[in-house]
């Protein structure tokens, strides 16, 4: 391939076509530029030359000015949208990249392979306001688990969780987890139900026998430590439910609510 096809090619394929049709344009008018300045010389004089040079100079000098600020505009918008451009990319990469564990605590089903245990049998006093007397009921409390799920690029390591009832912050149950490793796109769980079951009698340690019912309504928090490859021991948002027993409700309902409900 010759010279001039290389360089035919380059202006073709490189440069766009507003811009050839501009350089030919500024080409054309000095051209004709010239040619008005050479017929004046010798036709009046060079008195007449240098002032009609000095005129063609100060154009000269307003047009470079013109297409100087023009090109600094148009690169700082070009600037402005490759930096913004960046900024969404960057933003992007690290929603993958970084870990924010998806969380939700709710009621496991009996036909679960993984938590296919029969509901525990829990017995509470209850007394009687008009006698004196009490009784002892039991309520069959269903499987509580927290579903985590992990929709970064990266594995997290859940270390442990907190739980505990709204104001009352003296009423907080932490658990470690060991070895709970959420993969990345996937989905682990883990139970919750002794510290549900102590939580709604106001206590700290599961048993199967209390000497009080308990709380028809509590407002139950839940908060997740884990570590990935940012850093170790951080904090997940606390996220918030409605626990609701018998007799206020037919059966044990657990109900997501906002963080400032």
């Amino acid at each position: 391939m010759t010279r001039h096809r290389i360089l035919m090619r380059m202006l073709v394929t490189q440069l766009r076509l507003r811009f050839l049709v501009v350089l030919v344009a500024m080409i054309l008018l000095c051209m004709a530029l010239t040619y008005v300045f050479l017929i004046a010389w010798h036709r009046r004089g060079d008195t007449y030359a240098l002032a009609l040079g000095a005129l063609l100079s100060f154009f000269a000098s307003v047009i470079t000015a013109m297409v100087t600020l023009t090109y600094l505009h148009v690169s700082r918008r070009s600037l402005a949208a490759a930096e913004a451009a960046i900024a969404l990319q960057r933003e992007q990469w690290e929603a993958r990249i970084n870990v924010q564990p998806r969380f939700w605590m709710g009621i496991r089903s009996e036909t679960s392979d993984r938590f296919a245990h029969r509901p525990l049998t829990i017995t509470y006093r209850r007394d009687r306001p008009e006698n004196g007397e009490h009784y002892y009921d039991s309520i069959a409390w269903p499987q509580v688990v927290v579903d985590v799920w992990n929709d970064a690029e990266r594995s997290f390591r859940l270390a442990g969780y907190r739980l505990w009832v709204r104001d009352e912050g003296h009423l907080a149950i932490e658990r470690p987890l060991s070895g709970f490793v959420v993969p990345p796109n996937e989905l682990r769980s883990f139970p919750v139900t002794p510290e549900l079951v102590a939580l709604s009698v106001r206590q700290r340690e599961f048993q199967e026998r209390y000497e009080r019912p308990p709380c028809e309504e509590s407002v139950i928090g839940l908060r997740l430590h884990y570590s990935d490859w940012h850093e170790d021991n951080r904090s997940s948002r606390d996220s918030y439910y409605l626990l609701l027993t018998p007799p206020l409700s037919k059966e044990l309902c657990i109900q997501r609510i906002e963080r400032n409900g």
